[in-house]
């Protein structure tokens, strides 16, 4: 909690860096003209769609908590997972086990108890990214090929995961490497957990949850682009670009996939799709993150703020209007 501010800090500083070479990229007056002609309403639009991205992923978040038997009332449920979303800036987003350390200083929940669950949030949310570029790739020549490498990508990461013996075996040979002999026993355990979550029968539903959320905000991307004059841009190709940005932004644990992320959109904007401008492909990646990045560290700062106004309860004690049954 005490390196919250200080991250936020940090990634803003950055994203401020990052947005000031894409306005340079696209020569910061032809991004005034471009921003002049730009249509407002489809960035309203995209931060709804952002938000109901959160809806559909808090009902994953529920599921996980429920299979764990943490008793927490609905609406202090969707607190906590709102206000993880203020460590969206951290890398590959692995700060929202702020959620953890809430339900521990709330609660009093053990952190190993909850801590599973930003780890097979992350990982669903991995499966459902590649699945969608994989989808969207089917708007290019090649896009069955790059479909099947994306589903044999992914069912190697379900074998690797929710296969016992193979996640035990994975385990063991990582904790030998050098970097890892010294946490050996901590790799044993981040496996075990993501195999209690993530075991073959408890994979598809919250993929799925994860693959409609975060197509909301590929929807959203695509309203953006096509917000400026004389761009027509195919919502398959852009869920292409969003998804293995997003994706190349998680893998490089840049703080929120800053500089990784916003690049990768505004050179596959320009690459892949013909009438899209520089100006306009700047434009439109730096809409895309406050829209989607930056809407979500506000909405996580305001759930923050509404938690630590309001008294945490003991372990197991939840409002008997909300109480959920967990057996």
């Amino acid at each position: 909690m005490r390196s919250l501010g200080r991250n936020i800090v940090l990634a803003v500083v950055l994203g401020v860096v990052v947005y000031a070479v894409l306005a340079v990229y696209a020569d910061v007056g032809q991004l005034g003209v471009e921003l002049g002609r730009y249509a407002w309403w489809t960035f309203a639009a995209a931060l709804g769609l952002a938000f109901s991205n959160y809806l559909i992923r808090f009902v994953k978040w529920e599921l996980y908590r429920r299979q764990l038997a943490i008793a927490l009332g609905l609406g202090e449920s969707f607190g906590v997972f709102l206000a993880g979303f203020v460590m969206s800036v951290t890398p590959a987003k692995l700060g929202e086990v702020l959620k953890s350390f809430l339900l521990k200083e709330r609660r009093g929940v053990p952190i190993a108890t909850s801590a599973p669950i930003v780890l097979a949030e992350r990982l669903t949310d991995l499966i459902a990214l590649i699945v969608l570029a994989a989808v969207g790739a089917l708007s290019f020549r090649q896009g069955a090929l790059v479909l099947a490498g994306g589903a044999l990508l992914v069912g190697l990461i379900a074998v690797v995961v929710g296969v016992r013996s193979v996640s035990e075996w994975t385990a063991r040979r990582l904790g030998r490497l050098p970097l890892l002999r010294r946490r050996a026993e901590s790799v044993a355990e981040l496996f075990r957990s993501a195999y209690r979550l993530c075991r073959a029968p408890n994979l598809p539903l919250p993929v799925l949850l994860s693959a409609a959320g975060w197509c909301c905000e590929a929807v959203a991307m695509w309203l953006i682009v096509n917000g400026f004059p004389g761009v027509s841009a195919d919502f398959g190709t852009v869920l292409f670009i969003y998804s293995l940005s997003t994706v190349a932004g998680a893998l490089a644990m840049m703080p929120g996939g800053l500089g990784v992320t916003d690049g990768g959109m505004a050179g596959m904007l320009v690459l892949l799709l013909a009438t899209v401008r520089p100006g306009v492909a700047s434009a439109a990646t730096i809409l895309v993150r406050l829209a989607t990045l930056w809407f979500a560290v506000v909405v996580g700062l305001a759930a923050l703020a509404a938690l630590r106004a309001s008294p945490p309860r003991p372990y197991g004690q939840a409002d008997s209007s909300t109480e959920i049954d967990n057996r």
